[in-house]
């Protein structure tokens, strides 16, 4: 299915790696104006506008650190004097570290927070003034199965990525009244440089054959959905958790 984003302006945080970058990568495909963020990693920066050369007329670089409040009000602040409105909002910028409950210390705990939730709530509470300017403002959260099932040593990120998906929820009660639809979409474990970072080469392997669907997620398989989700063809569509993991959850 074809959808057409000409005029839209999208906003993706975590967009020069893994399924960030292809969600940019396939609205801008589509005709989106999309602001490109990143956090620390020029390389990686320099490396997507250059694999996205040819959109770079739709492109807007914002790099920003999740983990500051201020520097997230000041990008909205650049985002504001660039745009004068903002049609969707794509928090997919994540961290996670592997550590056991014992070996986590309280600073490591509240940064995952802090990129996981606290940063996702800023750029949802910053973005509201240009969304009511739009006429289909959506919201698209980046969550994780590990949201919805424990896993061993990963107490902070299943921790943050369940209160993601409660935060979907809240706003998109709290939103609905200025036509702003919020959703999550849960992918499960993909191979983005992040999750080849988290697991071992055995781990992957035995995840792959446990799934119903005998195979990993692809970027291509989040980006797909939070397309639609973005879309008008999702305009009944409000507050869901949307899992995107070949079936895991079933066994």
């Amino acid at each position: 299915m074809k959808i057409d984003f000409s005029g839209k302006v999208i906003l993706v945080t975590g967009s020069t790696s893994g399924i960030g970058r292809q969600i940019a990568k396939q609205l801008l495909e589509d005709n989106a104006k999309v602001i490109i963020h990143y956090g620390h990693n020029e390389k990686l920066a320099e490396e997507t506008m250059q694999d996205l050369d040819k959109f770079k007329h739709n492109i807007f670089l914002q790099k920003c650190d999740l983990a500051n409040e201020k520097q997230i009000d000041e990008m909205f602040v650049n985002i504001s004097k660039k745009f004068d409105k903002l049609d969707g909002l794509v928090n997919c910028a994540a961290y996670d570290k592997v550590l056991s409950i014992e070996d986590l210390s309280v600073d490591e705990f509240k940064y995952e927070l802090n990129v996981n939730l606290i940063a996702r709530f800023k750029c949802i509470k910053n973005a509201i003034p240009l969304m009511k300017k739009s006429k289909m403002p959506r919201i698209v959260n980046i969550a994780s199965r590990l949201g919805t099932r424990p896993m061993d040593s990963s107490l902070a990120y299943c921790s943050s990525e369940a209160a993601t998906i409660m935060l979907t929820k809240c706003c998109a009660l709290e939103l609905a009244k200025y036509n702003i639809k919020v959703n999550t979409v849960s992918p499960s474990l993909t191979l983005t440089p992040l999750g080849k970072q988290s697991y071992t080469e055995e781990e992957i392997q035995v995840t792959a054959n446990k799934n119903p669907s005998k195979r990993l997620g692809t970027v291509e398989d989040t980006a797909n959905v939070v397309e639609f989700l973005l879309s008008d063809k999702a305009d009944y569509i409000n507050g869901e958790n949307v899992n995107v993991n070949g079936g895991i959850l079933l066994v």
